[in-house]
Formats: structure tokens, sequence, C-alpha cells
């Protein structure tokens, strides 16, 4: 991130294992992270104020990840959000735009240095 604040993270992730290494991924990035494992409570955490929100497609509860963000856009529209699935598909622009999520990325045991990268990379302009 180009601000010397570090970015307040929500991971919102119920496979423990990706958890776990999402955790690890970012611990050099932040200490402000929070952890979900359903939409719905990361909904009821959004008062917080989170600068990037790294969001399964697959998760436990009611709503999907695409549904939690369709939901989140209405009372934040600005905070940075990285859809991180391994569901095909997701990742083409019109998608992305039309859920709001900012970046796609597909689960690998190669993303996640780029899961890094792009919040290292998070634009200026959003919510701090």
């Amino acid at each position: 991130m180009a601000s010397n604040k570090q970015p307040k993270i929500f991971v919102v992730e119920d496979n423990p294992l990706y958890h776990e290494l999402i955790l690890k991924a970012l611990e050099s990035v932040t200490n402000d992270i929070h952890s979900y494992t359903s939409g719905e409570k990361c909904l009821e955490e959004l008062h917080k104020g989170p600068t990037v929100i790294i969001m399964d497609y697959m998760l436990e509860g009611k709503m999907n990840g695409l549904s939690a963000i369709r939901k989140m856009r209405r009372t934040n529209p600005s905070v940075y959000v990285i859809l991180f699935s391994t569901e095909a598909g997701l990742d083409t622009e019109e998608n992305l735009s039309q859920y709001g999520a900012f970046q796609y990325l597909k689960k690998s045991v190669y993303a996640f240095p780029l899961l890094k990268q792009m919040i290292n990379h998070a634009p200026m302009n959003m919510a701090f």
C-alpha cells in the first residue's frame, strides 16, 4: 500500500487450511487482520472499517461470497475486495464489476505471493 498506515484486512474464508495460509501470507503486510468464516459475520463487522476484504466465494451460511459483496456494497462501496476462490468463470471483468469485487485471484499454491502484491498495490483512493 502506498500509505504508511497498515491496512485493516478482513479475511472471509471457511476452509481452515486456506484461512491459515492467507494469514501466514499477510503477516508481513499488517497485524490488523480480522477473520470470519461467513459472509453474514463479515457484514455484521463492517463498522470496523476494513481497508481490504479477501472474500471466498463458497462460504458456509446463508450467503455465498458474491451475495455478501453485493450487500456490503450498499453501505461500503469503496472497500477494496479481492475475490479469492477456486470457482471458474468468476474472473471476468464483467463479473467483477457486477458483483463489486476489484480483483479475482484463483486459489492455488502460487496465489499467496500474488495476494500480498494485490494488497500492497491497492489504489490510494480506497477507504482507510
